[in-house]
């Protein structure tokens, strides 16, 4: 049995219940307005654009430092063609700049705070002697403001010698000074590497070069003697492309049988090792005779040969050997 309400009550309820909402409404609505305060509001955000435009790469600092030095060599260069000085003439000789001794690999990864390898170094390296080349021909046109501001640049990545206050005080008797790279025997050092294999080699003149006769003749060949490992080098490298690798560097600069060689090697097979020793011997006959450097380096023989044996591959019999396919 159920109630039902007549519509004169149903009405009245719904009167009431307007009545209580609005009464609660005009009550919220009889508190005064604040403004929010300072603390209320969110923290400020940070800017989104970066300062740098290297910030989203992998390297910035790297990229940076070559975006630095890539403007300062773009502004020397037309600081110069204002004045009529770069490009030099094409009749005109290249001009050589003095050489200039960059801080090691290992500090250059410091700085820019990433490991460089061998192609990226030779890019900073590129970059930095053609700002050298721009120093020196703004010096030779007498462009000093463009030299305090390229030295200024270069400061970072040159290494710093020692103070020449040492050297004048023993500039007094420069025939006892020994020679830059040389030890007081006379002796020049060289250290190669080629793969696994790895050799250093010291340069030792022989008495024909230290004699003042200019008489050079085949019998400078028979006085120099070559020891790999205490064992002469026709016994410790027995095929003829290996011994002519390794007297490569003294046939091209005429100091063949000038220098008696002692080295050591190790590491790697015989090609390897012999590639190593013949990099020894550039290397220290470029510290023992400057005027050899210029052919070296024009030959490549002071560059590393930078491959090496590639890595074995998952499911491959050797680097790229595949294992034989049978269909059935």
């Amino acid at each position: 049995m159920s109630l039902s309400l007549p519509s004169t009550a149903s009405s009245s309820l719904r009167s009431l219940r307007s009545l209580t909402l609005g009464a609660t409404r005009s009550y919220a609505s009889l508190s005064p307005y604040s403004p929010p305060s300072s603390s209320d509001y969110p923290p400020p955000r940070r800017p989104t654009r970066p300062s740098s435009s290297e910030f989203f790469t992998g390297r910035p600092v790297f990229h940076e430092s070559l975006s630095e030095l890539n403007f300062i060599i773009d502004s020397i260069k037309k600081s110069l063609r204002v004045k009529h000085i770069y490009p030099l003439p094409s009749e005109l000789p290249y001009v050589n700049p003095p050489q200039a001794n960059w801080i090691s690999k290992e500090e250059l990864s410091t700085l820019f705070d990433i490991k460089l390898r061998t192609n990226t170094l030779r890019q900073v390296h590129e970059l930095l002697s053609e700002l050298n080349h721009l120093r020196h021909v703004s010096d030779l046109s007498g462009n000093g403001e463009l030299v305090g501001k390229i030295n200024e640049v270069l400061s970072r990545y040159e290494r710093r010698t020692p103070s020449s206050s040492s050297s004048t005080s023993s500039n007094v008797d420069s025939t006892t000074k020994k020679e830059e790279g040389t030890d007081e025997f006379g002796r020049s050092y060289g250290m190669g590497r080629k793969k696994t294999s790895s050799s250093r080699v010291w340069l030792i003149p022989s008495q024909s070069l230290l004699s003042t006769t200019t008489d050079t003749t085949s019998s400078t060949t028979t006085s120099a003697e070559i020891l790999i490992n205490h064992i002469p080098l026709s016994q410790y490298f027995v095929r003829p492309s290996d011994r002519e690798t390794i007297l490569r560097p003294l046939k091209i600069t005429g100091y063949l049988g000038a220098f008696n060689i002692f080295g050591f090697s190790r590491g790697g097979g015989m090609s390897g090792q012999a590639s190593a020793v013949g990099l020894a011997v550039a290397r220290a006959l470029g510290v023992a005779k400057e005027d050899a450097r210029d052919i070296l380096q024009a030959d490549g023989a002071l560059m590393r040969d930078t491959r090496m044996t590639e890595r074995k591959k998952t499911g491959r019999a050797k680097a790229r050997k595949g294992y034989t396919w049978v269909k059935r």
